[in-house]
């Protein structure tokens, strides 16, 4: 098949886009497949030129360049030929549903969740409350879409993490022990995303759930060097460790799995997600995030999980493949 690999784009997890997206093409090419790799994030004018050998004789893409920038090179996949897309992209308009719009708009298949499952779960405000209907457990957190000239805490008690509510990779992330320096904290949270949250903060076992056509993988217990899982620890080798299959013993191993995949049905995900979960010493856990394109890099979850099942990373990416080819087809 010709695929064409999403990375890059413009969001704040563009690098982490860039590594996943190599990665997956890389597999892609190994499996047999031609791939074309494809960056939003760079200049129309430059994108146009790149494939224009690519575009039919009737075509007109050079339009697009009167409105340049990330949504009209998005457009421009229309006028390329392939059989589907493997969205790469991390964050921001690649992971929040916009991209996925574009697409169905356009008719184009790709792998992943759809639009509406990636806006559910982008926003974590929305996300969990719609866990809470379903009696799934979350932290209590409180949301802002501005900076409050007073900051409510309503209940909450420190210490507190202050996060952007709908981005990825720990960026903009600040853990508090006390009230002086929330403000800063939200602000820069605002550098990172559209609506902050405030959200309790739980100390426990990080533990990632990858959940691949709907069933759920061995769990991961992710041991940063930190304390906290932030985008250091993710992103560079060495600052964490990663216990697969999780430490937990068969009773709760089985509640995680459940959990994840109420989480993963709930939002109507689609060939794969990992749902990240908090896990007390005494057994208690929260559902922390749905995400629906998780990291392909050296250092991601999803693939360390798939690994623990005998799946290697090029057969991860090849099923990820023909779920979604089987998605559009039945």
């Amino acid at each position: 098949m010709r695929v064409v690999v999403l990375l890059g784009g413009d969001s704040p997890e563009r690098e982490v886009s860039l590594n996943s997206g190599k990665n997956i093409a890389q597999a892609l090419t190994e499996n047999g497949h031609e791939v074309i790799e494809f960056d939003p994030g760079i200049d129309t004018e430059k994108l146009v030129n790149k494939f224009r050998s690519f575009f039919p004789t009737d075509a007109n893409p050079y339009m697009l360049l009167k409105n340049p920038g990330f949504l009209s090179n998005i457009q421009i996949l229309k006028f390329l030929p392939f059989d589907i897309v493997f969205n790469g992209l991390h964050g921001g308009k690649g992971e929040n549903g916009v991209v996925q719009t574009l697409m169905e708009l356009s008719g184009i298949r790709f792998t992943g969740s759809d639009s509406v499952s990636c806006m559910l779960t982008m926003d974590k405000e929305i996300s969990k409350r719609l866990l809470i209907q379903q009696n799934l457990p979350v932290a209590k957190a409180v949301y802002f879409s501005s900076i409050p000239d007073t900051v409510e805490m309503n209940d909450l008690n420190f210490p507190v993490i202050v996060k952007p509510a709908d981005g990825g990779s720990s960026l903009g992330h600040t853990v508090l022990q006390e009230s002086s320096g929330v403000t800063d904290a939200i602000k820069y949270a605002f550098g990172f995303g559209r609506k902050v949250m405030i959200e309790e903060y739980i100390k426990g076992k990080e533990i990632a759930a990858g959940v691949l056509a709907g069933s759920a993988l061995p769990l991961v217990h992710i041991k940063p060097k930190h304390g906290i899982y932030d985008y250091e620890c993710k992103y560079t080798s060495g600052m964490s460790e990663y216990q697969v299959p999780a430490d937990l013993d068969a009773k709760l191993t089985a509640k995680v799995k459940n959990y994840a995949e109420q989480a993963y049905n709930l939002f109507h995900c689609a060939d794969y997600a990992r749902i990240d979960f908090l896990v007390k010493d005494n057994g208690e856990m929260v559902i922390l995030e749905a995400n629906t394109l998780p990291g392909m890099t050296s250092t991601s979850l999803f693939p360390k999980a798939a690994k623990a099942e005998g799946t290697d990373f090029n057969q991860l990416i090849e099923k990820i493949i023909k779920e979604a080819i089987n998605k559009y087809e039945h």
